[in-house]
């Protein structure tokens, strides 16, 4: 039998969070779990945008980024983030891992921000006892426990973007990552503008850009416009006209096609399955 066809076995301790996560909680913590699983493809996360957290204590697993697949074992951490798919496999038996993950209004905003890419990185033994921590969080439905819960998934990702993040990058792509944040909303921001603004040559920053950061300027650009406007269809009822000037269109039927083209959906129904 193929090894993605495999049924998995999965025991041990773990919560998951079966409820959407509070309007009140911009980040918040969805599921923690340390369990034993048999080999096979770890079944995918369907219609809810999670960064998801994995590593393994003992055996192989593997992670699928953009097409290829990349193993990890003890002392590496996997990091699936949206909109990429998310596709884990436990290659090994057994394979003792732990895992968390995260959802929440500003999940994708605060993704970016702290420059968390999916793919395997050197990060040293997993944290179990922080894992156990969450898993004991979960369980306590109060509102300090669930701000509670948060703040030990926002602490978890924090860490993890300090040990992945390259120290080398230079000012100047920190200052092209804050200006886009900065003025996304303009629709004459371009990477022309960005490199007057900064006062740097266009090409030279374009490629510091790529090389610290692993994406193109004008692909970063897109993706913090898409994630605004992923935000405010989901979680506001501001109409699409609006949400397209905010996010640097004056043309509301292209910002329309737009995101038909990155989300392979019109911002109607985007907005209509997440209510569903």
């Amino acid at each position: 039998m193929p090894e993605e066809t495999l049924t998995k076995r999965i025991e041990g301790a773990g919560f998951r969070r079966s409820t959407p996560p509070p309007r009140y909680i911009p980040l918040a913590l969805r599921s923690a779990v340390h369990q034993q699983v048999t080999r096979g493809r770890f079944p995918p996360v369907l219609g809810r945008q999670i960064v998801l957290v994995k590593w393994v204590i003992r055996g192989e697993a593997a992670i699928g980024v953009e097409g290829r697949r990349f193993r990890f074992g003890p002392g590496d951490v996997a990091v699936h983030v949206p909109p990429h798919p998310h596709q884990f496999w436990s290659l090994s038996e057994p394979c003792e891992m732990c895992w968390f993950s995260v959802d929440g209004p500003l999940l994708e905003e605060f993704a970016l921000a702290m420059g968390l890419r999916p793919g395997v990185y050197p990060y040293g033994p997993a944290p179990v006892q922080q894992i156990h921590q969450m898993i004991q969080s979960l369980q306590d439905y109060t509102l300090s426990g669930q701000r509670r819960a948060s703040l030990l998934g926002i602490s978890m990702l924090y860490d993890i973007a300090d040990r992945i993040r390259t120290p080398q990058m230079p000012s100047v792509v920190r200052q092209a990552q804050q200006l886009i944040h900065a003025e996304f909303a303009d629709p004459d921001l371009s990477v022309d503008i960005i490199a007057q603004r900064l006062n740097y040559h266009r090409g030279s920053l374009s490629r510091a850009f790529h090389k610290h950061t692993g994406v193109r300027m004008i692909d970063y650009l897109t993706q913090v416009r898409l994630q605004h406007a992923r935000t405010l269809l989901l979680h506001t009822e501001e109409r699409i006209t609006g949400i397209a000037q905010k996010c640097g269109f004056r043309d509301v039927k292209y910002f329309c096609r737009w995101i038909s083209k990155h989300t392979g959906i019109s911002p109607n129904r985007l907005r209509r399955d997440a209510v569903l």
